[in-house]
């Protein structure tokens, strides 16, 4: 998730809030990651480009979310993997994406597809170690 979030930084997770509100456009979820099986050990911390009914595509490096093209201050560069074709967000499943948009530096959906909303265990809200970096995600 570089470069918003660097290893060693420690995350207040809330888990209560999904249990009240949908996750939306540019949170930041703790997520099991799809590729471990199902024993859902390890954990990814992504953030959710598309809801339920988005159409995902990226074309010429840039992001594009129902037809338009996403403004992502939080990225260092452009998107450096190969673009893909439109597609359509599941109903009840969601499209992630690691900040870190450098050539494969980030397993996210691109890789396995959109994730249904019971893979996500809680909403970051902000970094609360080391004190220095405290500040809301």
């Amino acid at each position: 998730m570089q470069p918003t979030l660097v290893e060693g930084e420690r995350l207040f997770i809330n888990k209560l809030s999904l249990m009240f509100v949908n996750p939306k456009h540019g949170d930041v979820v703790i997520l099991h990651d799809p590729s471990t099986g199902p024993s859902r050990k390890d954990f990814l911390v992504k953030r959710v480009i598309g809801i339920p009914g988005d159409i995902i595509e990226v074309k010429d490096h840039q992001l594009y979310v129902n037809g338009k093209i996403v403004n992502e201050p939080y990225i260092d560069t452009e998107i450096e993997d190969p673009d893909f074709a439109a597609l359509t967000v599941e109903s009840g499943n969601y499209f992630v994406m690691g900040d870190n948009r450098h050539a494969s530096a980030s397993k996210d959906s691109r890789y396995f597809g959109s994730i249904p909303q019971d893979m996500i265990v809680g909403r970051a809200d902000y970094i609360w170690w080391p004190l220095s970096k405290l500040k809301g995600l």
